[in-house]
């Protein structure tokens, strides 16, 4: 596990967490990409990624425009220490190409998820890969439920929370938000869903012989 100052201040749950969920995994197109908790020195990299997020995916993320993260926002983003906000970051070839974090409710029951990908690596499965980690961390800390909200036109953020495996309901208000609750507790099928997704993505990365 790589480490940063103050690192040993952390919790016993939050090193196992912090250890287990830092792996390299294949995107569907059968590309390499590291997923690790966020750390106090990813703080520049996050806020870069943010600044260069399209108006698009920035919407999508914030519903507005947001060119600069307020510091404290991001500082809560990469703390270890902020228990309640748990960060994942994909990264790939030394580049910053997706956030997933949630946030627990203060019932410790519940969690909100969201996500933002850097723009040219939409479709490659990268949402996905760090809604199913984030999954693993929910239900380690007894979390029951997450949520999510998203913009009724967010077609590929609403694609990710169809396919990825959990047991999901859908309420669209008048606004047209989608408000979007996996149950954790319910069976699902996120395992055989996730070895698919592997196997699929191990053989794009295997050469073809012609």
């Amino acid at each position: 596990m790589n480490g940063v100052p103050g690192d040993n201040a952390v919790s016993g749950t939050e090193v196992v967490e912090r250890s287990e969920m830092d792996y390299d995994a294949l995107l569907i197109n059968g590309h390499p990409v590291h997923i690790a908790p966020a750390r106090l020195a990813d703080l520049g990299r996050v806020r870069l990624f943010y600044q260069y997020l399209s108006n698009a995916s920035t919407y999508y993320r914030f519903f507005g425009i947001r060119r600069a993260i307020p510091e404290r926002e991001l500082l809560n983003i990469v703390d270890p220490h902020v228990e309640e906000h748990v960060t994942l970051l994909a990264t790939i070839q030394g580049e910053l190409a997706g956030i997933g974090e949630f946030i627990v409710d203060p019932s410790k029951e519940e969690a909100e998820v969201a996500f933002a990908v850097a723009d040219d690596h939409h479709h490659e499965g990268i949402a996905t890969l760090l809604l199913e980690a984030l999954v693993v961390i929910a239900r380690r800390r007894n979390i029951r439920r997450l949520t999510a909200v998203t913009l009724r036109d967010n077609a590929d953020m609403l694609l990710v929370f169809r396919t990825v495996g959990l047991r999901e309901s859908t309420v669209l208000d008048e606004d047209g938000i989608v408000h979007v609750t996996f149950d954790l507790l319910a069976d699902d099928e996120l395992q055989q869903r996730s070895t698919e997704r592997r196997l699929h993505a191990m053989h794009e990365a295997t050469p073809s012989i012609d």
